[in-house]
């Protein structure tokens, strides 16, 4: 008998679908704001909550300046993004580079801006805001660092007795650790609508007339 119900039993399991878990019917998709805020560095409170602003209202594309980006292929980019009929949102370019990159950047988006204000006659309106961010970047401590002085006392034999200055605990602490050094990061929003989250945070730039 029970031989019989066991055999029922395993017949049940394998004649209907198992159930699966919600957890693998739902998986968790990453998240693209917290990318956003480590990608620019912004990392004060007040900055996240712009970010995240932003990021819910509007189709966000950041376009990253290296020493090797030609600058021409960066404007086609972000011209590409900010015009783009096929986005459900309004599009929203960041230029982002570090302080060494900084004056590609304002090339760059010097000349997007003057392609923009060809496109349409009368001009095709802009709106710019720049955050600035900081990134710790490891400086390895030098090596061969050690002070050693050459003591002479008096005639001992005829040699010279050298003398190693004893190090610090701190100095011991640190040594063979990298050294950290803020980098700082430009970020500048180009958009052709204004944002409202962006101009309280960081000002405001735009060739549309005053009213």
């Amino acid at each position: 008998m029970t031989a019989t119900n066991s055999t029922r039993k395993g017949n049940q399991n394998n004649g209907s679908p198992t159930k699966r878990k919600r957890a693998d019917t739902n998986p968790i998709l990453p998240n693209k704001r917290t990318r956003l805020e480590t990608d620019l560095n912004l990392s004060s409170s007040e900055d996240v909550r712009v970010l995240q602003a932003v990021e819910s209202k509007y189709e966000v594309k950041v376009h990253s300046i290296i020493s090797s980006s030609k600058i021409q292929k960066k404007v086609t980019s972000v011209l590409q993004h900010l015009t783009s009929s096929a986005a459900e949102k309004t599009s929203v370019s960041i230029l982002r580079a570090k302080a060494p990159n900084a004056g590609k950047l304002i090339s760059i988006a010097e000349i997007a801006k003057r392609e923009l204000g060809k496109r349409k006659e009368g001009g095709n309106i802009w709106y710019q805001y720049i955050a600035l961010g900081e990134i710790l970047k490891e400086i390895p401590r030098n090596e061969g660092n050690t002070i050693i002085e050459e003591t002479k006392l008096g005639d001992i034999g005829e040699g010279e007795d050298d003398f190693e200055v004893m190090k610090t605990p701190f100095e011991r602490a640190v040594e063979g650790q990298p050294r950290l050094r803020g980098v700082p990061v430009m970020s500048l929003f180009l958009c052709q609508v204004p944002v409202e989250e962006l101009k309280k945070r960081y000002g405001e730039q735009t060739n549309a007339n005053p009213t």
